[in-house]
Protein backbone atom coordinates (compact mmCIF):
# COMPACT_ATOMS: atom_id res chain seq x y z
CA UNK A 1 0.00 0.00 0.00
CA UNK A 2 2.85 2.41 0.74
CA UNK A 3 4.44 1.82 -2.65
CA UNK A 4 1.18 2.25 -4.54
CA UNK A 5 0.19 5.32 -2.53
CA UNK A 6 3.43 7.17 -3.27
CA UNK A 7 4.42 7.80 0.36
CA UNK A 8 8.11 7.70 -0.56
CA UNK A 9 7.64 10.54 -3.03
CA UNK A 10 7.37 13.00 -0.12
CA UNK A 11 8.63 11.12 2.95
CA UNK A 12 11.85 10.00 1.21
CA UNK A 13 13.09 6.65 -0.11
CA UNK A 14 13.59 5.27 3.43
CA UNK A 15 10.53 7.12 4.82
CA UNK A 16 12.88 9.03 7.13
CA UNK A 17 11.61 12.45 6.08
CA UNK A 18 11.57 14.56 2.97
CA UNK A 19 11.97 18.17 1.95
CA UNK A 20 8.85 19.82 0.60
CA UNK A 21 8.94 21.04 -2.99
CA UNK A 22 7.28 24.25 -1.79
CA UNK A 23 9.62 26.52 0.21
CA UNK A 24 6.88 27.66 2.61
CA UNK A 25 5.43 24.19 3.22
CA UNK A 26 6.31 21.92 6.15
CA UNK A 27 8.73 19.11 5.34
CA UNK A 28 7.33 15.58 5.26
CA UNK A 29 8.03 13.89 8.61
CA UNK A 30 10.07 10.81 9.37
CA UNK A 31 7.66 7.84 9.45
CA UNK A 32 10.14 5.32 10.87
CA UNK A 33 10.27 4.50 14.61
CA UNK A 34 12.90 7.24 14.90
CA UNK A 35 10.43 9.91 13.85
CA UNK A 36 7.21 11.65 14.77
CA UNK A 37 5.08 8.50 14.98
CA UNK A 38 7.12 7.03 17.84
CA UNK A 39 4.53 7.97 20.48
CA UNK A 40 1.50 7.14 18.33
CA UNK A 41 -0.79 4.17 18.83
CA UNK A 42 -2.59 2.38 16.00
CA UNK A 43 -5.82 4.22 16.86
CA UNK A 44 -4.01 7.58 16.58
CA UNK A 45 -2.77 6.70 13.10
CA UNK A 46 -6.21 5.55 11.93
CA UNK A 47 -7.95 8.62 13.34
CA UNK A 48 -5.39 10.96 11.75
CA UNK A 49 -5.87 9.42 8.31
CA UNK A 50 -9.64 9.52 8.68
CA UNK A 51 -9.96 13.08 10.04
CA UNK A 52 -6.83 14.90 8.90
CA UNK A 53 -6.00 15.93 12.47
CA UNK A 54 -3.06 14.50 14.43
CA UNK A 55 -3.32 13.42 18.08
CA UNK A 56 -1.70 16.76 18.95
CA UNK A 57 -4.37 18.79 17.14
CA UNK A 58 -2.30 19.65 14.05
CA UNK A 59 -4.47 19.81 10.93
CA UNK A 60 -2.91 18.16 7.89
CA UNK A 61 -2.98 20.22 4.71
CA UNK A 62 -4.51 17.90 2.09
CA UNK A 63 -2.38 19.59 -0.56
CA UNK A 64 0.73 18.39 1.28
CA UNK A 65 -0.52 15.17 2.90
CA UNK A 66 -3.37 13.61 0.91
CA UNK A 67 -5.03 12.06 3.98
CA UNK A 68 -8.41 12.15 2.21
CA UNK A 69 -7.12 9.40 -0.11
CA UNK A 70 -6.77 7.13 2.93
CA UNK A 71 -9.92 7.96 4.88
CA UNK A 72 -11.96 5.16 3.31
CA UNK A 73 -9.32 2.47 3.82
CA UNK A 74 -10.48 -0.27 6.16
CA UNK A 75 -9.21 -0.50 9.74
CA UNK A 76 -7.23 -3.57 8.68
CA UNK A 77 -5.54 -1.72 5.81
CA UNK A 78 -4.62 1.28 7.95
CA UNK A 79 -3.43 -1.00 10.75
CA UNK A 80 -1.26 -2.89 8.26
CA UNK A 81 0.34 0.37 7.10
CA UNK A 82 0.99 1.48 10.68
CA UNK A 83 2.46 -1.89 11.70
CA UNK A 84 4.69 -1.85 8.63
CA UNK A 85 5.96 1.63 9.54
CA UNK A 86 6.62 0.44 13.11
CA UNK A 87 8.60 -2.54 11.77
CA UNK A 88 11.07 -0.34 9.86
CA UNK A 89 14.55 0.32 11.24
CA UNK A 90 14.71 3.35 13.52
CA UNK A 91 16.25 6.06 11.34
CA UNK A 92 17.28 9.61 12.08
CA UNK A 93 15.39 12.27 10.17
CA UNK A 94 17.28 12.90 6.94
CA UNK A 95 16.05 15.98 5.15
CA UNK A 96 18.58 17.41 2.68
Amino acid sequence: LLNVSGCRDCHGPNLSGGKSAEPTAKNAPNLTPGGELIAWQTADFIKTLRTGTTPFGHKLDPRQMPWEHFKNFSDNELTAIFLYLQSLPKLETTIP
